[in-house]
Order: structure tokens, then C-alpha cells, then sequence
């Protein structure tokens, strides 16, 4: 099971996509190593699009994280 973390660092490289750079728990940074995978998918049933990343970081865990693309926008 997947240890949680409170937020996510990203990197936007020379094409303006961002990708995962490090993350933190608490107070430690914790820096991707390696993107193994990243995964494009559409919930049905809500309409958010996800992009999804499973990382290696420099410690030697495998992290699954999700940013949501394009959020929807709250009405007032």
C-alpha cells in the first residue's frame, strides 16, 4: 500500500507539459527518480480527465500520482 503524501511538485519542461519532480510528506522532499509510466484517462461517470504517473522515487518507492486536466470550473 501506497504511503500518502500532501502535495506534489511539478516540473514543466520545454514542451509545457508538467511532470511530477518531487513530493512531500510533511516537511521531506522526496524527488522522482524516473516516470515509469503516465496514463491519460476520462471518468465516465464524473467527466474529469486525469493524467496519471507512477514514478520511482529517489528512495526506492513506486508512487502512483493523479492530476486532474482542466478541472471544472465552479459556477456562482
Amino acid at each position: 500500500m501506497q504511503r500518502p503524501f500532501d502535495r506534489v511538485e511539478y516540473y514543466a519542461g520545454g514542451c509545457g507539459q508538467e511532470k511530477p519532480l518531487a513530493i512531500y510528506r510533511g516537511e521531506e522532499r522526496l524527488l522522482v527518480k524516473k516516470i515509469l509510466s503516465e496514463k491519460r484517462l476520462l471518468d465516465r461517470s464524473s467527466g474529469r480527465r486525469l493524467e496519471v504517473f507512477e514514478c520511482l522515487l529517489v528512495n526506492g518507492e513506486i508512487v502512483k500520482i493523479e492530476k486532474e486536466l482542466n478541472p471544472p470550473h465552479s459556477e456562482n
